[in-house]
């Protein structure tokens, strides 16, 4: 098993992130975190262009990272969304769509989200799950049976986001996946043209990162876009991070969801000292 304290050097993510087109800010924001053998990460997608905005996304990340490598991803996400609650008010602003993975070596991913942010899973055998199901108006017509094409004219309507966290709860669940792919709503793929990225870039998380971007630009995504491509502890990736990427490209239809991952145990931390801590938006 991997010593938890080279979980810092092992854990190498990548990430490409980019404001929108005709965005005047990008309000997406990430964090990561080290803790006694837990990496977790974080990236909350901040709904509106504001400083305000964007600022809320860079605290509740990093929030929501630190927590979860202390505690638990779903933790993170209560304790990002309590300073920004009103209970009276389920609509209270700014709010997000945020989802928090956090991974220990030898055990699965644990995840959770409020929103529309994604965490896909590309696991040893090949095959990609999408693990998070959008936390939308046009996610529920679909699940009514309403037609896709009619709903998706509803996919950018929130049901669920860090400002309802108190009234609604959060969505946690363990999943098993060789290479984790945490990312803002801005990155809209066809389920195989993410797998092939995935499986031709999975080694360099960094470059995957920028190419997964480069594509959802590519595909015309006006939204701010932000990725995060993490190998799993016991899996490393064979090169390191280098710098972000930052440019702009294109958006298309993506396979629906599919079911978490059952969950299973996890053991408790080992007593090593606290790492490294990155926030940036």
């Amino acid at each position: 098993m991997t010593d938890p304290a080279d979980l810092g050097a092992r854990i190498q993510p990548g990430v490409a992130t980019s404001q929108g087109p005709n965005r005047p800010l990008n309000a997406d924001a990430h964090a990561r975190h080290w803790y006694r053998g837990t990496f977790a990460a974080a990236v909350v997608d901040g709904i509106g262009s504001t400083p305000e905005v964007a600022d809320f996304a860079r605290t509740t990340a990093a929030v929501a990272a630190r927590m979860a490598a202390r505690q638990t991803p779903v933790l993170g996400v209560a304790a990002a969304a309590a300073p920004y609650a009103d209970l009276d008010d389920d609509s209270t602003e700014p709010g997000g769509a945020i989802v928090v993975a956090s991974v220990r070596a030898g055990e699965d991913w644990r995840i959770a989200y409020a929103g529309d942010s994604s965490a896909y899973g590309l696991k040893d055998d090949g095959t990609l799950r999408r693990f998070t199901t959008p936390h939308t108006l046009g996610e529920e017509l679909r699940q009514q049976g309403v037609p896709d094409a009619e709903a998706a004219a509803h996919d950018h309507k929130l049901r669920h986001h860090l400002g309802r966290v108190p009234l609604y709860g959060v969505e946690g669940f363990e999943a098993n996946a060789r290479l984790l792919v945490l990312a803002s709503d801005g990155l809209k793929l066809p389920h195989d043209e993410l797998r092939a990225l995935l499986l031709e870039h999975g080694d360099d998380p960094q470059r995957c990162a920028e190419e997964l971007h480069a594509a959802a630009r590519a595909r015309g995504s006006r939204d701010d876009v932000t990725v995060l491509v993490i190998p799993h502890p016991d899996r490393p990736a064979t090169t390191h991070v280098t710098n972000e990427r930052n440019d702009h490209g294109e958006r298309g239809p993506e396979e629906p969801p599919r079911p978490a991952e059952p969950a299973r145990g996890r053991e408790p931390d080992a007593g090593n000292p606290e790492g490294a801590v990155e926030v940036v938006a």
